[in-house]
């Protein structure tokens, strides 16, 4: 234990250094909802710069993340499900470094979380998590401590405990309820599996030792940094907000030319609106600036095969593995760029590839399932596609392509059964229509089937696809 954390101990009060006891989930959950706050931060014209999470560690402070309250010239904070709204009054304390900032409020009947020792936090230990991410404010999870990691931070606390952006900020407690880590922010790709991070909460003991006066947020940093733009973007990615998000990835970039990351996360906000080759372009940068970054080659594997350049995908998917080779993902992605070339055996040993190290990788067991069918193995492919509703049961392609396997076998009433579950998952999904219309006629339920048909064909103009609503056209011909 370090001379400053020991010198902490003496100082703190009572009330955050004490021995607790063992606390339920639930109990855990009560305190730990009862004083998080949900964090709007905003410009000096009411502009809103950026959402995010809080808790009380005093009676009238606050400790967040740097990056929310960075340049905000106001801002409040919402207790998690009240109505009353707290004036952010001004900055206790803030340590850029470490992400870190204490905020000053005026509140009464809150009562703080107290800190607990980040050095004693072992890997494997339950921790819990609430968070406001995409605004579903007091979200509540546990998971694991599953590592140490040192960033452009002096130390991160990995865990599985899932959090978003709109969650940073927010408190990571252990099973006595208190504080040994702050959420910070969650990687944004939508690959990454469990990329979760927090500031240890010894961070916060020592930002409170060097406290001195309060100043208004007006005073804050002018210049927003390169880092906070970055995750400004990540937030705005995840709730969907592509083109802002870019703008945000822009600055970064400008700000920070070699900013291998913020070019990476920018790429992917661009595939998320269709544009591959533009995406490419930002992954190639990336991988320039970072010639072993396996996540950038993986996402330009990805954007390479929606613009059907599969050859070029598979390159990409070596890299990514040659480079990460336990990871899943590419192992994943490459079986479908085989698939789509119809070198299903191949791609079969590239899922099983994934789903041994993963093995609760459900969407490789149903990519999986795919491949069994193009070879008409579909014992096999039902056997993949149960599993993958095993491991999640909403999983509404698995029931789907299931029907489709049944089908092949002519268990048409079990494919409808599965078709039903596929629609009542998903109500608008014209494949699964279509798919039922077929199995419908087949057992000569000509009214039943024209009705799916419909359906689909209805679903399809409304998408624009026109070759579902083409084939479901000729269908229609055929049966009149």
């Amino acid at each position: 234990m370090s001379h400053e954390t020991e010198f902490l101990r003496r100082r703190l009060p009572l009330s955050i250094t004490a021995v607790a006891t063992a606390l339920t989930t639930e109990q855990i959950a009560k305190k730990a909802r009862a004083a998080t706050v949900y964090l709007e931060m905003k410009d000096s014209t009411g502009t809103p710069l950026s959402l995010g999470s809080g808790f009380f560690v005093k009676r009238n402070q606050i400790a967040t993340n740097f990056h929310v309250i960075e340049g905000a010239a106001q801002g409040t904070a919402k207790l998690v499900d009240e109505d009353t709204r707290y004036q952010i009054e001004s900055i206790v304390a803030t340590d850029k470094d470490n992400d870190l900032a204490v905020l000053k409020v005026t509140a009464s009947g809150v009562t703080p979380l107290p800190l607990g020792d980040s050095d004693t936090v072992n890997i494997g230990a339950m921790v819990y998590v609430v968070g406001n991410p995409k605004r579903l404010e007091g979200s509540f999870s546990n998971g694991l401590i599953s590592g140490r990691r040192e960033s452009h931070l002096k130390d991160l606390l990995q865990m599985t405990a899932p959090i978003s952006p709109g969650s940073s900020g927010g408190p990571v407690l252990n099973s006595t309820g208190e504080v040994i880590g702050i959420s910070v922010s969650a990687h944004c790709d939508p690959d990454a599996q469990n990329l979760n991070f927090a500031i240890p909460s010894n961070y916060l003991k020592v930002l409170f030792a060097k406290a001195r006066h309060a100043k208004p947020l007006s005073q804050n940093s002018r210049t927003i940094s390169a880092e906070t733009h970055y995750l400004r973007g990540n937030a705005k990615y995840e709730l969907g907000l592509y083109h802002t998000a870019i703008a945000d990835y822009d600055v970064a970039i400008h700000l920070k030319p070699a900013y291998a990351d913020a070019y990476n996360n920018r790429g992917l906000a661009k595939a998320a609106l269709k544009q591959y080759a533009a995406a490419i372009a930002d992954y190639t940068a990336a991988i320039r600036l970072k010639p072993n970054y396996a996540l950038a080659y993986n996402n330009r594997g990805n954007a390479n095969a929606r613009l059907g350049q599969y050859f070029p995908a598979i390159s990409d998917y070596d890299m990514a593995i040659r480079l990460k080779p336990d990871d899943a993902s590419p192992y994943n992605n490459r079986g479908l760029a085989k698939a789509a070339l119809k070198q299903y055996a191949a791609a079969i040993a590239d899922y099983t590839a994934a789903i041994r190290l993963k093995p609760n990788y459900a969407l490789a067991y149903n990519n999986r399932g795919a491949a069994n069918y193009g070879l008409k193995q579909y014992f096999a492919a039902i056997s993949d596609y149960d599993t993958a509703i095993g491991l999640k049961p909403d999983h509404t392609f698995a029931y789907n392509n299931r029907g489709l396997a049944k089908d092949a076998l002519e268990q048409y009433e079990a494919a409808i059964a599965d078709y039903d579950m596929a629609i009542r998952l998903k109500s608008d999904y014209a494949d699964a229509y279509y798919n039922r219309g077929i199995a419908q006629a087949l057992l000569g339920r000509t009214w039943d089937a024209k009705q799916d048909f419909m359906t689909a064909w209805k679903l399809a103009v409304r998408t624009g696809n026109t070759n579902l609503k083409v084939q479901v056209e000729e269908v229609l011909r055929i049966l009149e």
